[in-house]
């Protein structure tokens, strides 16, 4: 059997069903497959330990291939990027496994390719670009609004559930690491391609947990002027 999304499925950000506030996983299993889907939240300190539960939790299998939400541009990535990134330490760790690594965002050529051909009228500088993809997440509504969704759906959301497909027909088990909001809008083409997943929207605390523990400081001098 070859998995094959069926892109008619993608849903607008802001029409996508919300399904948990924090990082979180969708379980996939079909086949003999696994798909193991984190649903990022950016620079979040949970969701580094998200992508540390993937690799360590023997939750499930050991992953074969990492894809995660970074621009195949074929630019370097900065020595510093794992320590803020979670999408590039999520990358840097399964590097350091000898993972294979895809990078399954558009580059800046390919998004402004994609909306020149649904806009061909427009004029798409790097600016305007840019103030597609800072409004796209929060509403498909007004001109960039409009554009952005057109831009996930045909483009971004596309590209992604491609190498998904794709990695699942070579690989037994992929781990995908995408912000939420581009999961919540292929949730419905992944169900339909995979059946219905698994979620895990809690994990341990790394650091332990604190909520019972009083902090009661001293006070060592006073202070004077």
């Amino acid at each position: 059997m070859q998995f094959k999304p069926n892109f008619d499925l993608l849903e607008a950000w802001e029409d996508a069903q919300r399904m948990y506030p924090g990082a979180y996983v969708a379980l996939f299993e079909k086949n003999g497959k696994t798909l193991v889907y984190m649903c990022d939240r950016h620079g979040e300190n949970e969701s580094f330990d998200m992508v540390d539960f993937c690799f360590k939790s023997g939750k499930f299998k050991q992953p074969d291939i990492l894809i995660t939400e970074f621009e195949n541009a074929g630019r370097e990535v900065g020595k510093h990027d794992s320590q803020t990134n979670t999408l590039i330490y999520a990358a840097a760790v399964a590097s350091k496994q000898n993972m294979p690594v895809v990078f399954a965002d558009l580059s800046h050529k390919e998004k402004q390719d994609v909306l020149q051909a649904h806009y061909p009228n427009y004029v798409f500088d790097e600016s305007v670009v840019r103030k597609i993809l800072r409004t796209a997440p929060m509403r498909s509504s007004g001109e960039f609004g409009e554009m952005g969704g057109t831009l996930n759906k045909f483009g971004r959301d596309k590209f992604m559930l491609e190498n998904i497909a794709t990695a699942l027909n070579k690989y037994d088990t992929v781990f995908a690491i995408f912000g939420s909001g581009h999961y919540e809008s292929q949730r419905l083409a992944l169900i339909d391609m995979m059946g219905e997943p698994k979620y895990i929207g809690k994990i341990p605390n790394a650091r332990g947990e604190f909520d019972e523990k009083d902090i009661k400081p001293i006070k060592l001098v006073d202070f004077k002027i």
